[in-house]
Parts: structure tokens; C-alpha cells; sequence
């Protein structure tokens, strides 16, 4: 499955990856980010930050074996070698024998960026028994950290929440849904992979949501298309990103969706386990949904319900798939998972990892059309990010050129973000 990922020739996506009868032709792919290019943030992250990761994680487990292998994933990072996963009986197991295949033996930085950062935190549950029996079985790693992370959630969200109209309040001012939608991107700052709680955040949400700190703002044309259906979306997909604040403005668009009858069904599509830190997982999601149902401010614990309403009325879906903690590029993607994603009338993918799996985490100029890139969408495409990784496309000529020369971070510092719209 993970040979298409290294063809540098121009490239058809079939079979397997695409309905019956479909070929989609990739343009011809530039080589992968790697932690081998000197001085590049992948570099910095597979030397310093995920080592660093497994460290934080040593008083958060439970056992003495947990707390070694956690250990030695860490020592072993980053001149070590990737070795299959050795997790006997996961459901995911054969996934990851097949798609590790190529890069079997090469160094955490010989190996694609992507692909070693998904493998080392799949490590981590291996690291930890997450699928073995034993006291790490289902046991979030993560666990203290996301529940720090639900603490500043309601004067946030609260605060957003007091300057939209209520659900079903009608006519809607026009720039409504496109502020709403900056606000949702700037909710992906909330990273603690990047930024752990007591870490020093990029700049503070309200100094955020300046529509000038974007360096893409489609956000008007997004809104028109979703404004303009008359029965509104029939099905809007959300690829979710990290849980906090972030979960809970994704959590707002589509409470703002359903109560305002933009959509008539939103589906969540969060990771299958615990990944990234902070990455959703569906308990994660029902966790938050459940932290507002009881919340004190009343327009917060009627959000909340609404949403448990919804849920329970199926106009919520929530769904996960293997694919999302995979080391797959997202043209591989499974033919069902395609064919879901394909139901939908916008799909909306929030943040940095999963921006990287679009483009398949490759040096593609930052000048090339994001729609010839990404041909293979099976849907209107909205992206929300804020620029973690050196990986973007879809930019104005010499706009990174001056970027680089006002900040030179600016790719991965969490300072810029994006909304790009392929319809």
C-alpha cells in the first residue's frame, strides 16, 4: 500500500484507493520532508520534542515495564532504526507491518517525517500495553494533560458562544459563518503535542483571530457555499484535530451548523486510540460534550445538550478509522473510507498532521495550486490550520519570500494560519 508514496514520476491512484472504475493522476511528487535536512523543525522534533514526549510520560504510567520501554524509546531516538511494531494481537497490527515495510532499518531521520512521527506514537502505546492485557490495557498515556487541557475551555468558548446569534435566529448577518470559521482556526494553537500545558502559547486566541494573521482566507467563499444551499448541507464531515479548546470551537461550528439549519448532519471522524498527545479520540469527544452538558453558564450546558440531543438523534455521527493513525499518504486512503468521505457535501479538515497527510508531507512549492494537489479530494475540501511544519501550498508568489524575512519561523511557530477552500 505504501509504495505510491515513493514514486517521483507522475503518479494514478486506482484500485484499491478508488472506487470501481476511477484513476486519479497525482502531479509528479517531490521528495518527503525528512529529520535529515539540517536545521529543518523535523529535525528538531524527532531529536528533541518526541524524546522529550516519552520522558513527560515516565511518572504518567503505571508499571515499571512501561516506564523502560518508554525509556528506551526515547534513548533510542534519533539515531536508532524503525523496527516493525511488536504489539501482538492490536487491531492494527497488519496495517503496520504492510506499510512500514519500506522503511524498515532506516534511521528516526532517514525516514520520512511523517511517517516517524506517526511511528513513534504508536511506539508510545506499544511502549505502554495499550491493546495488552495488564494495567496499561485501554489506558490513556495522555490522560493528565488532556484533563488540563479541559480547564480554560468554558471562559473561551463562552465568550464566543455570547456574540453568536442564537440557534435558529434568522435572517443571519452575512459575515457570521466566515468569523465564525477564523475563530475555529485559531482553536488549533491548542496542540499539545507543540505546546504542553504550561508551555508558552503562540500568542494568546484573541490576539489570534485577526483575519490579517492568515496567510490564505477563503473563509467568505466557504461561507457562500454553505449559505447558498437552500435545505443546507445534507452532510457536513469533520476530520477532527486535537480535543480542548480546539475540539471545542469544532464542537461550536457544528452546534452552529445543526441549529441553524446549514447542516442537516455533521459526522466527527476522530482517531481510533490516543495519539499526537492531544489528538481526539471519540471518548475524548464525548468526554467534552458531556464536561458543557454540566456546565454553569447556562448558554454553555444548553450547547452541551443540544449536542447530546444530537447525538442521540444521529444528526451527530461520530466515527474513526485506522486510516487517521496511519503513516499513509491521504490519496492511499481505504476505498470505504473514501467512498464515506465521498457522501459528504464539505468536508472540513482541521489541522497541521492532517494538512500534511493531504499533501503527503512533501516539499511541494509553496506556489503550486492546492487544487491540482489534492485532485484526488472526494468532496468540497475546507482547510483550517495553523502553520506548525514546513509545508504549505496554495501561496500568493513571493509571499513566503517576505514571510521569511519579517519571521523567519514563520512555517512552524503557530503565529500564521490558513483557511483554504477547494471546492
Amino acid at each position: 500500500m505504501a509504495a505510491a508514496a515513493h514514486r517521483n514520476a507522475e503518479n494514478h491512484v486506482k484500485g484499491n484507493d478508488m472506487p470501481a472504475g476511477q484513476t486519479t493522476i497525482l502531479p509528479a511528487l517531490p521528495p518527503p520532508l525528512r529529520g535529515a535536512e539540517p536545521g529543518s523543525f523535523a529535525q528538531d522534533t524527532l531529536s528533541r520534542r518526541l524524546p522529550g514526549i516519552a520522558r513527560s510520560l515516565l511518572d504518567q504510567v503505571r508499571s515499571q515495564a512501561a516506564r523502560i520501554n518508554l525509556q528506551a524509546l526515547a534513548d533510542d531516538m534519533p539515531a536508532g532504526r524503525l523496527r516493525p511494531i511488536q504489539d501482538a494481537g492490536a487491531p492494527d497490527l497488519a496495517n503496520w507491518h504492510a506499510d512500514l515495510q519500506p522503511y524498515l532499518g532506516q534511521t528516526w531521520l532517514e525516514a520520512p517525517w511523517f511517517v516517524a512521527e506517526v511511528y513513534f506514537f504508536r511506539r508510545i502505546l506499544e511502549a505502554t500495553g495499550y491493546f495488552q492485557p495488564g494495567v496499561g490495557q485501554g489506558a490513556d498515556p495522555y490522560h493528565a494533560q488532556k484533563d488540563k487541557g479541559l480547564a480554560g475551555v468554558a471562559s473561551q468558548l463562552g465568550q464566543t458562544l455570547a456574540h453568536l446569534p442564537p440557534p435558529g435566529a434568522q435572517p443571519l448577518p452575512p459575515d457570521t459563518l466566515a468569523r465564525l470559521i477564523h475563530t475555529v482556526v485559531w482553536g488549533n494553537q491548542a496542540d499539545l503535542s507543540v505546546w504542553p500545558i504550561g508551555g508558552v502559547q503562540p500568542s494568546t486566541l484573541a490576539e489570534g483571530q485577526s483575519p490579517a494573521r492568515l496567510l490564505v482566507n477563503h473563509a467568505p467563499a466557504a461561507a457562500e457555499l454553505i449559505l447558498r444551499q437552500p435545505n443546507g448541507l445534507n452532510l457536513a464531515d469533520f476530520i477532527l484535530d486535537n480535543i480542548g479548546l480546539e475540539l471545542a470551537y469544532d464542537l461550536l461550528l457544528a452546534d452552529f451548523l445543526l441549529g441553524h439549519g446549514l447542516a442537516q448532519r455533521v459526522r466527527l471522524h476522530a482517531k481510533p486510540f490516543p495519539t499526537y498527545v492531544s489528538d481526539a479520540a471519540i471518548p475524548d469527544v464525548l468526554a467534552l460534550v458531556d464536561h458543557l452538558s454540566q456546565a454553569a453558564e447556562p448558554a454553555l450546558r444548553e450547547m452541551g445538550n443540544r449536542l447530546q440531543r444530537n447525538l442521540h438523534e444521529r444528526r451527530l455521527l461520530l466515527k474513526s478509522s485506522y486510516f487517521w493513525t496511519s503513516p499513509l499518504p491521504a490519496w492511499e486512503m481505504p476505498a470505504d473510507l473514501r467512498n464515506d468521505l465521498a457522501g459528504a457535501d464539505l468536508l472540513i479538515s482541521k489541522g497541521d498532521a492532517n494538512y500534511r497527510r493531504l499533501l503527503g508531507d512533501r516539499h511541494w512549492p509553496v506556489t503550486d495550486p492546492l487544487e491540482r494537489i489534492i485532485a484526488y479530494r472526494p468532496a468540497p475540501l475546507l482547510l483550517l490550520r495553523v502553520m506548525k511544519s514546513e509545508i504549505v501550498a496554495g501561496l500568493q508568489p513571493r509571499q513566503a519570500e517576505q514571510l521569511s524575512q519579517a519571521d523567519p519561523s514563520w512555517m512552524f511557530n503557530g503565529r500564521s494560519g490558513l483557511v483554504q477552500f477547494v471546492p
